[in-house]
């Protein structure tokens, strides 16, 4: 499945950078018109093209990996980047949790009303005064709900809490050339991932000397996910 994303991704990037900045403007022969056809815009209509090589940065990149591929494409392509490490949150799942009652004899009557119910994953969390009943943490969010609502049947009033992680994402800054098109805010699908073009943020330029990506971060696992 990896091998599958990383060769999605290159190839993706790579028909998108040189459709972008390297296919050549060729001559258009005189063809029939088509029905659908846009309108005709006028030279004040048409899309600006950037000047003085502005500076773009294409992202995000999960993996300090997908991220040298990437980078090993615009650099084939003429574009030396600087990799850039953001660090952002993603979701991390969905927490389905009942509020604790205020004493041990009702908690543990609680749960074994919901085990008898058929909610097996119950238990106690947290700390005295602020304990709750864990019903499960869910990737998928209509798990998380079908959960919920096992639980609602039985007369009980269940919460579902999103859950996030703290995780670092890569992108590239690179120049376009001058009289390029401006990209920002265009996206575009790489594999599963959707990418897209922002401008640089203040101080971000591209050379051709950049250290490579940082090393990829573990990523954190909850074995009680499911």
């Amino acid at each position: 499945m990896r091998v599958a994303l990383f060769l999605l991704l290159l190839v993706n990037l790579a028909f998108f950078a040189w459709s972008q900045w390297l296919a050549p403007k060729q001559a258009q022969l005189p063809v029939s018109p088509k029905v659908d056809a846009p309108r005709l815009q006028l030279a004040s209509e048409a899309m600006p093209v950037a000047a003085g090589g502005s500076c773009v940065t294409v992202g995000p990149f999960a993996t300090s990996e997908l991220a040298a591929r990437a980078r090993q494409t615009l650099t084939d392509s003429g574009y030396p980047s600087v990799p850039r490490e953001v660090a952002t949150s993603v979701p991390d799942g969905y927490w389905v949790y009942l509020e604790s009652p205020a004493s041990e004899a009702s908690e543990r009557r609680l749960l074994d009303r919901l085990r008898k119910g058929g909610i097996a994953e119950a238990q106690i969390v947290g700390d005295p005064g602020a304990r709750r009943i864990s019903l499960g943490v869910f990737y998928e969010e209509a798990r998380a709900f079908a959960q919920s609502e096992r639980v609602a049947k039985l007369g009980l009033l269940p919460q579902i809490l999103g859950r996030e992680k703290s995780a670092n994402s890569i992108w590239l800054d690179l120049t376009l050339k001058t009289g390029a098109p401006p990209l920002e805010g265009q996206k575009f699908q790489a594999g599963d991932t959707e990418l897209e073009f922002r401008t640089c943020p203040a101080g971000g330029a591209a050379s051709a000397g950049a250290a490579p990506p940082p090393a990829e971060a573990p990523q954190s696992q909850n074995p009680t996910a499911q």
